[in-house]
């Protein structure tokens, strides 16, 4: 199949934009082209001097590295399933770069498949270019990856969905995560105040105290004499009631 165009075509389509960026008032840096830990080169590219927004697709790259690290290693064992990664990268590509994205997938499974044989990296490539990809919702990737709801959890996955677990339950997990940790945070202020848990509030008060009993009375007697307080008396030692 086709390939996209070399290295020095894209310097000057590099050259081409830095010069009309110049008139929008654009920066421009050299910088590594990379998709996760694959080096693809380097290019010129053009930035405004406030910094560009998160990159949702690259986002999604360095989680699918993490996820392929957690459950492989370095690099992806020869299986049956192993090409699903390299179809995920595929379609995320896909929509990401469009005709650019063929150089990202050989790029990519060079560095996460070095086994994989050209002839079905290019097939999975061409399956690419026959269908129109929208973009992969995160539901969609976790079934895909088969990515559970305890490895995304663990591995702090935030991009990527979870096949035993939907979104709108997700959502209230993460949610009660949350509010436990807000309650958390504020008991951990409420005790580097000085302030005492409800549990030694309870263990000291009067309720649990009850010194009326100390002297053989009603609560209310025990409140309308003043709430006289029992003194510590030797054991065995009668209690004197209070006049």
């Amino acid at each position: 199949m086709d390939r996209l165009v070399g290295a020095d075509e894209g310097a000057s389509s590099a050259d081409r934009a830095d010069e009309a960026g110049r008139a929008e008032g654009l920066a421009r840096d050299v910088t590594a082209v990379k998709i996760g830990d694959c080096l693809l080169g380097y290019k010129a590219v053009q930035r405004r001097m406030r910094g560009g927004r998160w990159n949702h697709f690259r986002g999604r790259m360095r989680e699918i590295e993490k996820l392929i690290r957690h459950r492989h290693g370095e690099i992806v064992p020869e299986a049956d399933d192993a090409l699903i990664y390299l179809e995920v990268i595929a379609s995320l590509a896909f929509v990401e770069f469009r005709e650019g994205f063929v150089e990202v997938v050989l790029g990519w499974a060079a560095r996460w498949l070095p086994w994989a044989r050209k002839a079905a990296i290019e097939e999975i490539i061409y399956e690419r270019t026959k269908l129109r990809f929208s973009p992969l919702t995160a539901d969609a990737l976790g079934h895909a990856l088969h990515l559970s709801y305890a490895e995304r959890s663990a591995l702090d996955i935030r991009t990527i969905g979870a096949f035993d677990v939907p979104k709108a339950k997700r959502a209230k997990l993460q949610k009660a995560k949350r509010r436990q940790r807000d309650r958390s945070r504020k008991e951990e202020q409420r005790r580097a105040a000085g302030a005492v848990t409800r549990d030694d509030y309870i263990d000291n008060s009067l309720s649990a105290a009850r010194p009326w009993e100390a002297f053989g009375i009603s609560r209310r007697t025990w409140e309308r004499r003043g709430k006289p307080m029992p003194e510590p008396m030797p054991d065995g030692a009668p209690i004197s009631l209070a006049a």
